[in-house]
């Protein structure tokens, strides 16, 4: 009877759980843009909306994690990971690239808490998640300024593999869109014209704005830039994502426009020559992106 009732216990708390995961909504807000994640309910972490404020706290509920991922049946369920790891099912660039211990390079991120609280001029989210089957941890921080509509974020990697593990690929955040259209400015130049801007229209594959250059990273490119979401950026309408890295070094802003016309921003160091072997119990800190 002992056991048996042990035995129902763990499956009532393991229902709960999986219950409460399903539910889980983290909203970052300023006080005139959203930022909604959500626990699905096979644990992990993805976003489900960003953009225009929501006027009701009920819209959280109509937003879903699922996207379509392919203009056919044939492609699982899929949906925008906050922080996905590379060898796991998404056929895009990953936020995040760990070769563990034994050398397996697949990382797959399960949510495990969350907090809040009040920080100078802001309000501070920290997200626990975890690796099911190593002992890798990241942790992603935003922190949310309301009264200038800026959210800024980072990460922090840690583990206890008995190993050094190697760090290939450590992005600040990875934030998505699902628009009609895309077009980047970017600020690039020489000598005497430094900041020269230009635009395009993101397509499919991959826009690449980086430098390689370490002490003189922004000799031909700067670390900030727009994006226009359905029409170029304007200097007086239309809706804008702005975003810069605090990191002088070699940095690398990714821009991939997917199969549907989905867009992923992924900011971080530029991880050219730059795997990092990671001790166990020691944290790694991403630059922040803002």
């Amino acid at each position: 009877m002992k056991n048996f009732f042990i035995t129902a216990l763990g499956l009532f708390w393991g229902f709960q759980c999986a219950e409460a995961a399903e539910e889980k909504v983290i909203r970052i807000s300023t006080d005139n843009t959203d930022l909604v994640l959500q626990v699905a309910e096979n644990g992990r972490l993805y976003q489900t909306y960003l953009g225009e404020k929501l006027l009701h706290e009920s819209d959280l509920k109509k937003l879903d994690w699922q996207i379509h991922p392919a203009s056919d049946a044939s492609v699982s369920s899929r949906g925008w990971e906050v922080c996905s790891g590379s060898g796991n099912e998404d056929f895009f660039e990953p936020a995040l690239g760990v070769t563990h211990a034994d050398g397996n390079a697949s990382t797959w991120l399960y949510y495990v808490s969350s907090s809040t609280k009040a920080v100078e001029g802001g309000t501070q989210t920290d997200i626990h998640l975890r690796d099911d089957k190593y002992p890798v941890n990241v942790t992603l921080h935003y922190v949310a300024y309301e009264k200038e509509d800026v959210i800024k974020t980072w990460s922090e990697i840690s583990h206890q593999e008995k190993k050094p593990v190697q760090l290939f690929r450590y992005a600040s955040t990875m934030l998505y869109f699902n628009r009609p259209a895309y077009y980047l400015t970017e600020f690039s130049g020489d000598w005497a014209k430094e900041v020269q801007m230009s635009t395009q229209k993101l397509e499919f594959g991959k826009k690449v704005v980086d430098t390689k250059l370490g002490s003189r990273a922004a000799m031909h490119a700067q670390p900030f830039f727009m994006v226009g979401l359905d029409t170029p950026a304007a200097e007086n309408q239309g809706e804008v994502l702005m975003g810069t890295l605090g990191w002088t070094g070699n940095f690398s802003f990714t821009f991939e426009v997917d199969n549907v016309g989905n867009l992923r921003v992924i900011p971080a160091i530029n991880p050219y020559a730059s795997v990092y072997e990671l001790q166990k119990g020691e944290v790694f800190t991403t630059p922040e992106f803002i």
